[in-house]
């Protein structure tokens, strides 16, 4: 069946003008990158693409001469710069990925396909130049392919779909390969010439259309990503923002705590120290909170001095004790600025919803806890309902019914007795 679409398809176009098409698509694809890396310059691998689909129309510019005038030295540029090419779509695929462009492997592996390929060909083996030519380019685009493959939970299907049509080009040239090894053309004298070759065709003028829209549109993808990141991005501390939280917290599961942080006396730290130091102690307090969470949990820093953590599916117990974590941890830094060395406390809120929760309520019921934190003395953990303070050292079990406020102070003289940390249960004292 599909020998008979390829007679069709040979039957429309000659092999020439089927040359001259994948030149103008290649044409057209490397314009249209480079015109898209002029608009957004930050996106480097714009341009590594562009110059790869240059690469391209020049192989298959030469190729078309090749094929007409046959010249040794004109097919191992032709394929040199096809392979090229290719393997600069290879590094664009990594380069997407990670963000680095790896030159000095794509180097290695275009000198090495090269020269797999020139040697034979120097020597007037040009059936072997074929074949070692076909087996590079395949196997470098099988790399691509699995190159996209590796992140494909980016975005699932368009990544899918972008690595599949480089493996199937992959195959196209793996075939002339296997074609020419079976026909043991060693020696040929001419441009090569058989299904295979011409599916390959086909394949490539087909498929090169489909990867340059789906590699566009992953990119949109990442920059619309991006934007939206940015747009729920703290910049100062890279925690999340209040929109963000707000937005992601809109659907949350029955169960969930929040807690909300406020830094003590922070307006005296930037009036004694200056604002860089401030600066300095909210991106502290941020490395902290990042630190801190699990996964699935959310760390945003909702305006000023003031921080949250929501935390879905935890109990009253687990939030406590990452609120009194965070509020220890923050207590022991110690900053420097130019008038001297000096440490920061924070007082924290706690709320926890077993039944309907919603972030409106966790937010008030948190408020009331930190407004209570403050009132009582700061650098405390002050849960809600039926309001208890705790400090670093003790953490309660239970949230106590019997009455509405419940102090534990470490640091302020009151005998206190000392959490048992071997079993693994923390203390209160009424």
């Amino acid at each position: 069946m599909i020998v008979f679409a390829i007679f069709g398809f040979m039957i429309l176009f000659d092999y020439n003008s089927m040359l001259a098409a994948l030149s103008f698509c290649s044409a057209g694809l490397a314009l249209t990158f480079f015109v898209s890396w002029i608009v957004s310059r930050s996106d480097r691998v714009l341009m590594t693409w562009a110059i790869g689909a240059s690469f391209l129309v020049a192989s298959v510019m030469v190729y078309g001469t090749f094929v007409n005038h046959y010249s040794l030295p004109l097919g191992a540029i032709a394929f040199a710069a096809l392979e090229a090419g290719l393997v600069l779509f290879l590094g664009a695929a990594h380069q997407f990925r990670t963000g680095v462009l790896p030159l000095s492997k794509m180097v290695g592996v275009t000198t090495a396909g090269v020269a797999a390929m020139a040697v034979p060909m120097f020597y007037g083996f040009d059936g072997i130049s074929y074949i070692a030519f076909n087996i590079a380019a395949a196997l470098i685009l099988f790399a691509t392919a699995y190159e996209y493959w590796r992140w494909r939970t980016e975005a699932p299907l368009l990544i899918t779909t972008l690595s599949g049509l480089y493996a199937f080009t992959g195959v196209s040239f793996l075939l002339c390969a296997i074609v020419l090894i079976g026909d043991r053309s060693w020696i040929m004298d001419h441009a090569p010439k058989n299904w295979a070759e011409n599916l390959n065709l086909i394949v490539s003028l087909t498929n090169i259309a489909g990867i340059g829209a789906l590699s566009l549109g992953l990119n949109q993808v990442r920059l619309t990503r991006r934007h939206k990141r940015d747009a729920e991005t703290d910049s100062l501390t890279g925690l999340f923002n209040r929109r963000a939280l707000f937005e992601r917290a809109k659907r949350l599961p029955a169960t969930a705590s929040l807690i909300v942080f406020d830094l003590d006396h922070f307006k005296q730290v930037n009036d004694n120290h200056g604002h860089q130091t401030g600066d300095r102690v909210l991106q502290r307090f941020g490395g902290i909170l990042t630190a801190s969470v699990r996964d699935g949990d959310l760390a945003a820093r909702i305006g000023g001095e003031e921080f949250a953590i929501l935390l879905p599916y935890a109990s009253e117990r687990s939030a406590t004790m990452v609120a009194e974590r965070v509020r220890q941890s923050f207590r022991e830094q110690r900053f420097i600025s130019q008038n001297g060395h000096f440490n920061s406390t924070v007082s924290v809120g706690v709320s926890h919803m077993t039944k309907h929760a919603e972030l409106p309520n966790l937010i008030r019921q948190a408020d009331a806890a930190l407004y209570a934190a403050k009132r009582s003395g700061r650098d405390l953990v002050v849960l809600y309902p039926n309001i208890q303070v705790t400090s670093a050292t003790h953490v309660s079990d239970e949230v106590s019914a019997r009455s509405d406020l419940y102090r534990v102070v470490a640091d302020h003289g009151v005998p206190q007795p000392r959490p048992s940390l071997r079993r693994g249960r923390l203390k209160r004292r009424a």
